[in-house]
């Protein structure tokens, strides 16, 4: 049957591909064995222990951050893509992910208080823990601090949010049943790729528990949701041949 070819296609290791996994190895060997970037696990580590410092009780930010943030899947939740299937569970997740990334952020930090408890101060970090404030501004009346680490957070939410729009904008301004070209021609579901950015980057910039328990429970759903949502393209599309062939040429998200 044509839908068994969307989860049977064997995993190639392209030129692009291994080119991406050489340059994350490279980076992770930067990181953690010299002293060019600041150690991501002394930054894990450091939020960890009862020296991060932590903003409480700004229910105003909670509320502020959630609205928009959750506002932000609403387009792709609310099926403007016509062939798309939203299931419940993967908005769910996401609002769950949000929600608490958020009470956690500037409510109540409970995950940093169950860490700080178990990680003693300075455990095996440098001076700093790659925690020196590179940016520092106002937001809401409450002094916001970048380190290097949550700017790379930073760009990642950033990238990921452009990623989704352009792959929305991609296939609201056309009339074609099957869009293989921009974005789409590098990636058959660039906003899904644009969306685990978008949760990886808050990972990066905020490392606790939740986040690192969260992001692969989410990367699941939304790989799961790539292939729902290519099974129901398989059976109402008309062109069915040249959907397979693009499906044998392009990656599903990289």
């Amino acid at each position: 049957m044509l839908p068994e070819v969307l989860e049977r296609l064997p995993f190639e290791m392209t030129r692009r591909r291994a080119f991406g996994v050489a340059s994350l190895l490279l980076f992770v060997i930067i990181v953690e064995g010299t002293t060019l970037v600041p150690s991501f696990a002394d930054h894990i580590i450091y939020f960890m222990s009862d020296q991060a410092t932590i903003i409480q009780g700004r229910w105003d930010l909670v509320a502020l951050n959630i609205g928009v943030f959750i506002a932000f899947a609403i387009p792709l939740a609310a099926g403007f893509r016509w062939r798309v299937n939203w299931q419940s569970a993967s908005l769910g997740v996401y609002a769950a992910f949000i929600v608490s990334l958020f009470v956690e952020m500037y409510g109540v930090p409970l995950t940093i208080y169950v860490t700080a408890a178990a990680v003693p101060s300075g455990a095996g970090l440098s001076a700093t823990a790659g925690q020196t404030v590179i940016v520092q501004f106002e937001f809401v009346g409450q002094t916001m601090a970048l380190t290097f680490w949550k700017m790379v957070g930073a760009g990642l939410i950033i990238l990921g949010a452009i990623l989704v729009a352009i792959g929305w904008s991609t296939l609201y301004n056309t009339d074609e049943e099957l869009v293989t070209t921009g974005i789409y021609r590098y990636s058959r579901h660039p906003q899904y790729l644009g969306f685990l950015l978008f949760l990886f980057g808050w990972f990066v910039h905020w490392p606790t528990l939740l986040t690192i328990a969260m992001f692969p429970v989410l990367a699941y759903f939304y790989y799961r949701l790539s292939i729902v949502e290519e099974r129901e393209v398989m059976e109402s599309i008309e062109h069915k041949d040249a959907y397979r062939k693009y499906i044998e040429r392009t990656p599903r998200f990289i």
